[in-house]
């Protein structure tokens, strides 16, 4: 995914919680008790002191640290003979889990893991937020070895870049779509445009314009993006993990599992990627039904960011009780 395309995502994250935290439609908030709720509440109201930071905290893995080729994706590929054979749990309303069990012709086969340590990556982030704010809540105020809020939510906002490109189907898929210039470069931007024409952004300040509820002054929202933002309000939230879970590094090694997955249901083998960006849209399921399944990516990947931000803020503030 590209710089604004990130973004975005991490913003609705925020507002995902917020739907968690003030809906009244009981089949959203459905098994999740008061607790969780009042958490989600505080959450978003800590994030919006530093919203400011979410374009440049979201693109810093791409700008900053480059590790595009090992923390940004975990390449499967099948196999016959391959080391794996089981998939993991996860959350029922996780939309492309649910699709991948019912029409992979791959699920349950044998895969090997060719490349990549996104899961480890997110773990590492994870822990590191908890840290800080342990850090920030023992050490006296101007304390020189003590954290900042600003640099927590940097790490937030990092974290939601790792999480989202996991989703990216592409990014677990070991066959060579990588190249910037072949399919995935087109794909992502034709999602970076649609967040370009929907959203006014201050490029000069790096940061999105602010409607009055707080979150990006939309211009001219496209289909897709309405659709997303109005699945991210009536999706049933489930904190668990998943069956078997228990970590951010167990989640998201079964995110990873089932973009593999959909790749290979959205893109067959016989297309490759010398093939340009006009014979994807005609020729693969993906590109026939383009929005339809971008519309599973993000809304997957916003649920995602939501719920380990989530439990990541929990497990903070259940220590310091």
């Amino acid at each position: 995914m590209k710089k604004y395309s990130h973004a975005w995502i991490a913003f609705m994250a925020i507002k995902r919680l917020e739907t968690i935290a003030t809906t009244t439609d009981p089949t959203v908030v459905k098994g999740v008790n008061e607790d969780i709720r009042k958490h989600a509440k505080s959450l978003v109201k800590w994030f919006m002191d530093y919203r400011d930071f979410v374009i440049e905290g979201a693109w810093y893995p791409d700008d900053v640290f480059k590790d595009m080729s090992t923390s940004h994706i975990v390449k499967y590929q099948p196999n016959e003979g391959g080391k794996y054979s089981t998939f993991r749990g996860m959350p029922a309303t996780h939309s492309i889990t649910a699709m991948m069990k019912k029409y992979s012709a791959l699920y349950n086969c044998p895969y090997d893991i060719v490349q990549g340590n996104c899961a480890d990556r997110c773990e590492s982030i994870a822990h590191s937020i908890v840290d800080n704010f342990k850090t920030l809540f023992k050490e006296d105020r101007g304390c020189p070895i003590a954290t900042t809020n600003n640099h927590i939510a940097l790490r937030f906002f990092i974290l939601s870049h790792y999480v989202a490109d996991c989703h990216m189907p592409l990014h677990c898929d070991s066959r060579p779509f990588s190249d910037e210039k072949g399919v995935h470069g087109a794909i992502e931007k034709k999602w970076e445009d649609q967040i370009k024409k929907s959203f006014k952004i201050d490029t000069d300040n790096n940061r999105f314009y602010y409607a009055p509820d707080g979150y990006p002054l939309q211009t001219s929202p496209t289909k897709l993006i309405m659709d997303v933002m109005e699945e991210i309000a009536t999706r049933p939230y489930v904190h668990g993990w998943g069956s078997g879970n228990s970590s951010t590094w167990d989640y998201m090694s079964s995110v990873s599992q089932y973009s593999y997955l959909f790749s290979y249901y959205l893109i067959p083998l016989t297309f490759q990627n010398t093939q340009g960006i006009n014979e994807f849209m005609e020729q693969t399921e993906w590109g026939q039904h383009f929005d339809d399944y971008n519309k599973m990516i993000f809304s997957d990947a916003i649920d995602s960011i939501a719920r380990i931000w989530l439990h990541v803020w929990i497990k903070y503030r259940s220590w310091m009780k």
